[in-house]
């Protein structure tokens, strides 16, 4: 049908006469706040393709923000909302003419939103004129960020933290989106980040960054992706004194730690239906390498030719065949008995709303409760996780004389291209049973000097 496509740049646009409208569907949930109405109309004044796709993405990202607000029972004042989300389409309008160099265009826009604010109440007319400068909380688009760049769910409870925590600096110090200059940005760096631990700190400015990245991308903020103010703000590792400790650094598991956790009785007070899933998860990451989420979120249909065929991770290397080594056949015939395709290997997990953190709190507890612990002073988190399995399968496959390269490629980790021309950009990395060899050189500790535990 002309003017209509779910895909590509006519996506959520819709042509009436020579005006272009926005058409999203309402969630069933929402449709009472919107008079039961099914789909969300809004003019875009405009018959040009180019700034109906600049004013539908903006819009797209209010409204989905709106609905969700509503999903949560959140009382919202239906004319303040409208008039928040005329005045962003007004700003994205402003910012395609100045762009494109159009005067006129402009003239015309400005007079409208003159007239506009002028025919608002108190409340709505001061959403309107903040969404036209942008003057929002500083959090306000960070859940269209989130959604945009699809992290691991771990990794993105982590950068909202750590944004949440910069929005809570900023609203102590009343500033707002606008505000936040290069020097607001060094203020933040001095006061809260440069004290941090230094992974701790890497992991703020990264993502800081990456939100500012995408707020100037999508012409939330203005200015060049260059004039991003957390650009070049970090503090390098040789203007800091260097303490005791410093180079403590999380490790792989010792074999006695391995054989402690494996083949020590569950320990007394923890649930036993968790028992079955941190012992077979355990063994899994110790003969694979495998990342606690790849291990956790498989589906059946993925483990398959003496596979595990992972498809998606944290990063584009994730995304790999390890082979399933000899000892872990019991456990994958045993989880993949009577499943569908779709079926978690995890089952007890697939209806967690975090596995991985569910799991993560679970494997911690059990590992503390077996005295499987290294805190040291100054360092929050101890120097062994559930993570310690993959760096174990790391090291062993090391001291197994197995090639670097293919350690890399069963374990899933870049391969800096730069570096390793040779490797990195003229190869297609290790063969299948290279693969094999790697994850079968390695071997579980056995039982015979484990203690049991109660």
């Amino acid at each position: 049908m002309a003017g209509k496509s779910s895909k590509g740049a006519r996506r959520l646009l819709d042509l009436r006469g020579q005006t272009w409208w926005f058409r999203l569907a309402i969630p069933e949930a929402c449709r009472d706040y919107f008079s039961k109405k099914t789909m969300y109309l809004e003019s875009l004044q405009t018959g040009d393709i180019k700034i109906a796709m600049a004013k539908r993405d903006v819009l797209e990202t209010e409204v989905r923000k709106l609905f969700a607000r509503v999903k949560a029972g959140e009382v919202i004042s239906s004319a303040e909302e409208r008039a928040e989300l005329r005045g962003a389409l007004t700003r994205a309008a402003i910012q395609e003419a100045q762009q494109e160099r159009d005067y006129d265009a402009l003239h015309d826009i400005v007079n409208a939103a003159e007239v506009e604010a002028d025919r608002l109440r108190e409340k709505a007319r001061e959403r309107f004129e903040r969404a036209i400068a942008g003057d929002h909380p500083v959090d306000h688009f960070l859940e269209a960020y989130l959604t945009a760049i699809k992290l691991a769910p771990k990794t993105t409870n982590e950068r909202r933290g750590l944004i949440n925590k910069f929005t809570r600096w900023c609203t102590v110090e009343k500033l707002r989106l606008p505000d936040i200059t290069r020097k607001a940005a060094g203020r933040y760096v001095t006061e809260i980040i440069e004290p941090m631990d230094r992974s701790t700190a890497k992991k703020h400015m990264t993502a800081l960054r990456g939100y500012w990245e995408y707020l100037i991308k999508r012409g939330h903020v203005t200015g060049k992706v260059e004039d991003n103010p957390w650009l070049g703000q970090e503090v390098s590792n040789n203007r800091r004194r260097v303490e005791r400790g410093d180079g403590e650094t999380e490790r792989p598991f010792t074999e006695k730690e391995l054989k402690t956790l494996l083949y020590s009785d569950y320990p007394e007070g923890m649930d036993v239906d968790h028992q079955q899933q941190i012992v077979d998860a355990l063994r899994i990451s110790a003969l694979s390498g495998m990342r606690m989420a790849e291990v956790l979120t498989l589906w059946v249909e993925e483990v398959h030719d003496d596979v595990f065929d992972i498809q998606q991770g944290k990063t584009r290397s994730a995304a790999r065949k390890v082979p399933i080594h000899p000892d872990l056949k019991e456990i994958v015939a045993r989880r993949t008995e009577g499943k569908g395709p779709k079926s978690w290997l995890f089952h007890e997990l697939a209806e967690e709303r975090d596995p991985g953190d569910t799991f993560g709190k679970r494997f911690n507890r059990y590992r503390k409760h077996l005295e499987v612990d290294d805190v040291r002073p100054g360092k929050r988190r101890s120097l062994v996780n559930f993570h310690s399995a993959r760096r174990w399968f790391i090291t062993q496959a090391r001291h197994a004389e197995q090639p670097r390269e293919t350690i890399k490629d069963v374990v899933g980790h870049v391969a800096d291209k730069k570096k390793d021309i040779t490797f990195g950009v003229y190869t297609q990395g290790a063969s299948r049973e290279q693969m094999r060899g790697c994850v079968e050189a390695v071997n579980l500790p056995t039982a015979v000097e484990a203690q049991s535990r109660r």
